[in-house]
C-alpha cells in the first residue's frame, strides 16, 4: 500500500483539483481489488460501475500509473469520437433551434444562460403556452450533455423539442403539457466537450463533480472556483422556480435518484424512487437491464458522486431531480438514435407531467 501511494502523490501531484478529468480508463477488475484502492485517492473519479468492470477518470499521469501497477485498462479518451458520423456540431444544433423557435414564435422561446470556456452559447429553449410571460405554472427542466463525450442525452433533447412544438394541438399528451407545464430544455451543458468528444469541458474539468457539495467541505452555494458552465446552471438556478428536472448521461442504462453523496435516505425517498421506477418502466429497455433491479438504483449505493448536479439541485433548491443513464455506448453509431428515441419519448413526456402533482 505504501508503493503505491507513493506513485500516486508523485503521478498526481501536479492536479490542481480533484475533477481533472483529461484521461480515462475502462478497468476490468472482477474482484473490485483496485476500485476499492481507487476509491481512497481523491484525485481520481470513479463512474459506470458495474460487474467486473467500471471507469476511472483522472489527471495526466494516470494511465502511466495503471501501466505500472499492472492494472488491466483500456482508453476512453482515444476513441476519436467525432469520427462517428451523423451527429450534428454545435453550429448546426444552434441553426436548428433557432429555426424551430422562429417557426413556432408563440410556444418556443431561444437564449442562452451563458457561454462555455471557449465561448459556445449554452442554449436553453423554453416550451409552453404564452411563452414570454412567466406565470404561477410550474416551471420544469431537462439537462443533457455534461459529459461531452456524452452525446444521446442530447439528441433525445433536441427530438424532444421538436416533438413538443410540432405536436402541439395534435397529441393530446404535448398539447396538455404545454398547457400546464413551463418546459426549460438545455441540450447541452457541455458544448466544447461535445465538439472534442471529451468528458470533460475545455479545461478538462469534470462538470458532474463541480457543484457544492453538502457533506464536504465545499457546502456553500458559491460560484467562486467553478467552471464557467457550472456558473452558469447555478446562476440561471437561482433565478427559477424549477420543481423537477432531470439530467442526462451515458455509459450504462438506468435511472439513479439521490442521494448520490451520502448512504442516509433522501427525504422523499419512497417518492424519488416511484418517479424512477416511473419512467423506467415506460422506458422498456431500461426497466429491462440485467444490471440494476428493475432498472433503477441508488446513487450512492452505486458509487458516491461527490459534487454532482443531482444532489445539489434539491439541497438548495428542493428541486427534484433525477439522473438518467440512457445509453450503455457513450457515443454510438448515429443510426441507434432513433431506437433511442421510441424507448424512451413516453417516459420524456410522463416525466415532465410529473411536476404538476408536487
Amino acid at each position: 500500500m505504501k508503493h503505491l501511494i507513493g506513485i500516486l502523490i508523485f503521478v498526481f501531484s501536479i492536479a490542481a483539483q480533484a475533477n481533472l478529468v483529461p484521461e480515462g480508463y475502462f478497468i476490468t477488475d472482477p474482484n473490485h481489488k483496485w476500485l476499492e484502492e481507487i476509491k481512497k485517492q481523491p484525485d481520481l473519479t470513479i463512474d459506470h460501475v458495474q460487474a467486473g468492470h467500471f471507469e476511472v477518470w483522472g489527471p495526466r499521469g494516470l494511465g502511466q500509473w495503471l501501466k505500472k501497477n499492472q492494472i488491466d485498462h483500456k482508453s476512453l479518451t482515444n476513441l476519436k469520437l467525432r469520427t462517428v458520423g451523423g451527429y450534428a456540431s454545435h453550429e448546426e444544433v444552434s441553426a436548428e433551434l433557432t429555426a424551430l423557435v422562429k417557426n413556432y414564435p408563440k410556444t418556443a422561446k431561444l437564449f442562452s444562460i451563458g457561454n462555455s470556456t471557449e465561448g459556445r452559447p449554452l442554449w436553453v429553449v423554453k416550451i409552453s403556452r404564452n411563452v414570454g410571460v412567466d406565470d404561477t405554472r410550474p416551471e420544469f427542466k431537462f439537462i443533457a450533455n455534461m459529459h461531452g463525450d456524452e452525446i444521446v442525452g442530447r439528441e433525445l433533447m433536441r427530438r424532444l423539442i421538436r416533438e413538443l412544438l410540432e405536436q402541439d394541438g395534435k397529441d393530446p399528451v404535448v398539447t396538455h403539457l404545454l398547457d400546464s407545464v413551463q418546459i426549460y430544455i438545455l441540450p447541452s451543458m457541455n458544448p466544447d466537450g461535445a465538439t472534442y468528444g471529451t468528458r470533460g469541458n475545455a479545461l478538462d474539468i469534470d462538470l458532474n463533480r463541480d457543484f457544492p457539495d453538502f457533506s464536504t467541505s465545499d457546502n456553500v452555494n458559491t460560484t467562486d472556483h467553478r467552471a464557467v458552465e457550472t456558473q452558469a446552471i447555478m446562476n440561471w438556478q437561482a433565478t427559477r422556480k424549477f420543481r423537477l428536472s432531470a439530467n442526462f448521461h451515458g455509459g450504462a442504462e438506468v435511472v439513479n435518484y439521490p442521494w448520490d453523496a451520502i448512504p442516509d435516505p433522501h427525504p422523499l425517498d419512497s417518492y424519488v424512487k416511484a418517479l424512477s421506477l416511473e419512467y423506467a418502466n415506460l422506458a422498456p429497455y431500461i426497466s429491462a437491464s440485467t444490471e440494476f433491479e428493475n432498472g433503477i438504483t441508488n446513487g450512492y449505493a452505486w458509487y458516491e458522486v461527490l459534487g454532482g448536479m443531482q444532489d445539489w439541485s434539491y439541497h438548495w433548491y428542493n428541486d427534484i431531480q433525477l439522473t438518467i443513464e440512457v445509453s450503455i455506448t457513450k457515443w454510438p453509431e448515429y443510426s441507434k438514435m432513433d431506437y433511442y428515441w421510441n424507448q424512451n419519448r413516453n417516459a420524456l413526456l410522463n416525466y415532465i407531467g410529473k411536476v404538476t402533482e408536487l
